[in-house]
């Protein structure tokens, strides 16, 4: 699955005319921006014995003058901050925008023994390599210094002393007023941005403006668009996310969302893989062959996507927003022995294919539903929630929602999906004798069983779902009991062969 936000909705960015003169306008709520076609690498240099300098460039820009005037600009200042100092413990940097033709990285320094840090800014066009200014980033009419005092204000509001009359926090005013003078006073402001707020400093103050508060007054979407690209097209970034939202592209491998057809909406995001994590112990032919299945049952739930496409032909007047939510694991054993884990590679792999399905008159898709979707796209902790998932509980009237969940185990080695208990235990292992246990010990926690214990053990079917078995009775059709293969000593199981 390539690693690429794609989107194909039905919002779009306004960009400039056919010539190079942009388009000057606020944030456009109800649009979309593309993450910008360009490569933002480290270049690395040896701070210490234990430590290394990560210092950013960027690679893609089609003008090599202006991307080398950046790199060589982001390399001298990085490494005049470093040696101002002797006592740094790191020193790296973090991407907080690339998109619109414009790029902010922030690089920050540690000190051993100390809590605090010391960061730098690299806010630059790259339309013509120029460094950025605070005001660059709003439209010439914008009361700035008001937008400077009302977000300091709510940052000291926050940390300050409660009003319980007034129910608010009250900062000192003088304070207030030193901070937001002195801070549009400086010629070169301290600040940075993101997607979705722009972040300033003064002295040991810090504010965030949050674009969606004040997106008639920010310009820097519009700004240094351009009729044609500034990028080579080696490189792809995320395409058609909301504004004033952010990809999330560090914690999903793939986010792909959109209209598919005018009356269904899709995501199929996948969370990162952390696999690298366990690579000493688990060597490369494994992880080829690991790799190699997981993209082919990627694929295979990708496919479904099609049958969702016929459902919303085949009935016009339902909106259907259907989430794709699969995930794929490596099942590994961990035993913590001398203060230190310890794990051992089986040769089964977990895929799941969770699937939830919302459905909906197009009414209230137009009403409600629409405006809750992009809502949901810019929530601050969109990972938290597994994606864009919208619990019962916060469903407009009018609107249903339906869940399966698919679970497949597979031998990543051989290809083999494994279907039984034959499949994951040796014949002359004792795991029923585990399972019975497990079940026995949840039973007995149980008030107003239909059968005695016995009987219901006696009676009861397995399955296996992912890295578990499920224990079903016929006598109690909404209870079940989970079987983790963590229960079962690893001699029990062929998938450690």
């Amino acid at each position: 699955m390539k690693k690429s936000l794609l989107l194909l909705l039905i919002f779009t960015l306004v960009l400039s005319g056919c010539n190079n003169s942009p388009v000057l306008t606020g944030i456009d709520l109800q649009g979309t921006f593309d993450e910008n076609d360009l490569l933002i690498e480290e270049t690395t240099l040896p701070l210490n014995e234990e430590n290394d300098i990560i210092i950013p460039q960027i690679k893609g820009l089609k003008d090599s003058e202006i991307q080398d005037k950046i790199n060589s600009e982001m390399y001298n200042r990085a490494t005049a901050l470093v040696e101002k100092y002797s006592d740094i413990n790191y020193a790296n940097y973090y991407t907080q925008a690339n998109f619109a033709n414009v790029i902010s990285i922030s690089f920050s320094v540690g000190f051993e023994d100390e809590p605090y840090s010391e960061s730098i800014y690299f806010n630059y066009s790259l339309v013509d390599g120029e460094k950025l200014n605070f005001e660059d980033l709003f439209m010439p009419e914008a009361d700035i210094l008001s937008i400077v005092r009302t977000s300091f204000y709510k940052e000291l509001a926050f940390y300050g002393e409660y009003d319980h009359e007034k129910q608010l926090h009250s900062p000192d005013e003088n304070e207030v007023y030193k901070i937001v003078k002195g801070f549009m006073a400086e010629d070169d402001k301290r600040f940075t941005f993101s997607s979705t707020g722009i972040y300033i400093y003064h002295k040991n103050n810090f504010a965030e403006i949050k674009m969606l508060d004040y997106a008639p007054d920010i310009a820097i979407y519009s700004k240094y668009m351009t009729g044609k690209s500034i990028f080579t097209g080696e490189y792809e970034g995320f395409k058609n996310a909301f504004t004033c939202s952010n990809t999330q592209y560090d914690i999903f491998d793939t986010i792909e969302y959109g209209y598919l057809e005018n009356n269904l909406w899709y995501d199929f995001t996948i969370g990162q893989d952390y696999i690298s994590q366990h690579e000493e112990g688990f060597d490369a032919e494994k992880v080829e062959k690991y790799t190699s299945l997981k993209q082919d049952v990627y694929q295979s739930f990708y496919s479904l996507i099609n049958d969702y496409r016929t459902l919303a032909k085949d009935n016009p007047d339902t909106f259907y927003v259907v989430l794709f939510k699969p995930s794929f694991s490596l099942y590994i054993s961990s035993e913590y022995e001398g203060g230190q884990w310890f794990n051992t590679f089986s040769n089964l792999a977990s895929a799941t294919n969770s699937i939830y399905i919302y459905s909906m008159p197009l009414e209230v898709y137009e009403n409600s539903f629409k405006d809750l979707i992009r809502e949901t796209y810019r929530y601050e902790y969109f990972a938290m929630r597994g994606g864009a998932y919208i619990p019962k509980e916060e469903l407009p009237e009018g609107v249903q929602l339906e869940t399966k969940e698919y679970s497949y185990l597979y031998n990543y080695i051989t290809g083999e999906e494994y279907t039984s208990l034959k499949d994951i235990f040796f014949d002359d292992a004792k795991a029923m004798e585990v399972i019975e246990e497990v079940v026995r010990n949840w039973l007995s926690n149980q008030d107003d069983l239909p059968k005695d214990i016995t009987s219901l053990i006696e009676e009861m079917s397995l399955s296996v779902e992912g890295t578990r078995i499920i224990a079903h009775f016929p006598s109690m059709e909404d209870f079940t009991v989970t079987i983790w293969l963590d229960n079962f000593d690893k001699s029990m199981l062929k998938i450690f062969d």
